[in-house]
């Protein structure tokens, strides 16, 4: 079976469905909320478990109700939690989510004391895949340089200098459309396609050794096939909410490429899941079955 490594961010997310956004100064109750694992990386490890590899978590958890919470959900999923670090000094992060039914909108208020790095970063295992997302930029250096000829997936989300230097130790770099445009110096224009080709090829210039797939919205993500720029359209689904449809779409990635997919089915595959992820609320909630993913593909590129 493979094996992977996430490491990065392990939050506590609280999904808080609303007909409307409460008004300033109103006081508001909900009774309807779901409450499960959030953070990047946490959600990675969830997907990949689900879809049948190895996974093992490494990060920071509070030593409080939530972090339990987590453990358990993880222990569910047989997620390897061996190399997640108590911190008795601070609480585990927590994501409150605000989703407008009318609107298909959400806000997020992520509630998190002081940034905590892993205070080591040894895997007693040789994994088949790292995913990182830069939250421990320190760590995610370490680790991607341990194991240099690994299969490796960064979230380029976080723009910050530390995560732009990890573009340079990463094999795939999902990017965000802000981040590449930050990194890139160029904005896109969807009515010009030629701000596309010239946004990948400004960072392939920069980072020769790194192959970018650049996520879109919902007009899906573009990428880079046999020196050929392309865009692989988002699913058309009905909108619930498209919180976790980011992470779901890197898990996929990273799984149809450890599986020994090209970069094109790869991000097919992640459009797909995404697309699925958006009919329902919730990161892991909203998860959706290798099956169907598989299913919707061979229907529509097979």
């Amino acid at each position: 079976m493979l094996k992977a490594i996430c490491l990065g961010r392990i939050s506590y997310e609280i999904n808080l469905p609303v007909d409307e956004m409460p008004k300033e100064g109103s006081v508001t109750e909900f009774f309807d909320k779901q409450g499960s694992v959030g953070g990047e990386a946490a959600s990675i490890a969830c997907c990949l478990a689900r879809w049948g590899i190895n996974s093992a978590i490494a990060g920071v958890l509070g030593n409080d109700v939530f972090g339990t919470r987590i453990r358990k959900e993880f222990d569910k999923l047989r997620i390897d939690t061996r190399y997640i670090e108590p911190s008795y000094d601070n609480d585990t992060s927590i994501s409150i989510i605000l989703v407008n039914k009318g609107l298909k909108t959400h806000t997020i208020y992520n509630l998190s004391d002081k940034f905590i790095s892993l205070k080591k970063c040894d895997f007693d295992f040789t994994p088949d895949l790292i995913c990182v997302d830069g939250y421990d930029s320190v760590q995610s250096k370490n680790l991607l340089e341990r194991f240099p000829h690994c299969l490796s997936v960064l979230d380029a989300n976080l723009i910050t200098s530390s995560v732009i230097e990890l573009l340079k130790k990463a094999k795939y770099a999902v990017c965000t459309r802000e981040f590449a445009e930050n990194v890139g110096g160029i904005k896109i224009d969807f009515q010009d396609p030629s701000t596309l080709v010239q946004l990948y090829q400004r960072l392939k210039k920069k980072y020769l050794n790194t192959e970018f797939v650049i996520t879109l919205g919902d007009r899906g993500a573009l990428y880079c096939i046999n020196n050929q720029i392309k865009v692989s359209p988002s699913l058309k689904v009905d909108v619930s909410d498209t919180h976790g449809c980011g992470s779901i779409f890197r898990a996929m990635f990273a799984h149809s490429l450890a599986n020994g997919y090209d970069v094109e089915k790869s991000v097919k595959m992640g459009c797909i899941a995404a697309g699925l992820a958006a009919t329902k609320i919730g990161t892991i909630e909203s998860i959706p079955t290798l099956e169907d993913v598989k299913k919707i593909y061979d229907q529509n590129y097979s």
